[in-house]
Formats: C-alpha cells, structure tokens, sequence
C-alpha cells in the first residue's frame, strides 16, 4: 500500500480534518483516505468533458409537457 505525504497543509485545513475524524471515530489517515475515495470515483474534468461530447445529442425539452405528465402522474 502507498504512502502519500502532503506538504504545506494549512493549520486549518488540518485541524479540520482531525474535527471531522474524531467526530467520525476514525483516524486522520482513514478520513483522509475516504475524502480521497470520494473523490477519484468521480469523473475527472477531462473524462466529464469528453463523455459530454460523445453524448448523443438531445432535442430540446417540452417543459410544459414534462410537467403537464408529472401533475397527471399525482393525480
């Protein structure tokens, strides 16, 4: 398993970091380490933006309709 030494972490941040573990019960190391789960499932930017341009292209949205069929829908 990696080691991952962040340098120049403000006071704050840091202090933080340790609130929210202790809050949670964790360690500092395993916050650290869901936060950074969290944040490498999603997509990058890049990844986001080229999937956006490979989507098939949509045609514009009948608003009236979406909500005429929500207010048949709930009666």
């Amino acid at each position: 398993m990696a080691t991952l030494q962040v340098r120049q972490l403000p006071d704050d941040v840091h202090a933080e970091l340790r609130r929210r573990a202790n809050a949670d019960g964790v360690s500092l190391s395993e916050l650290v380490t869901q936060v950074l789960r969290r944040e490498v499932a999603l997509p990058s930017m890049a990844g986001w933006l080229a999937e956006l341009r490979t989507a098939p292209e949509r045609g514009p949205v009948d608003v009236l309709g979406a909500l005429d069929a929500v207010r048949d829908e709930r009666g």
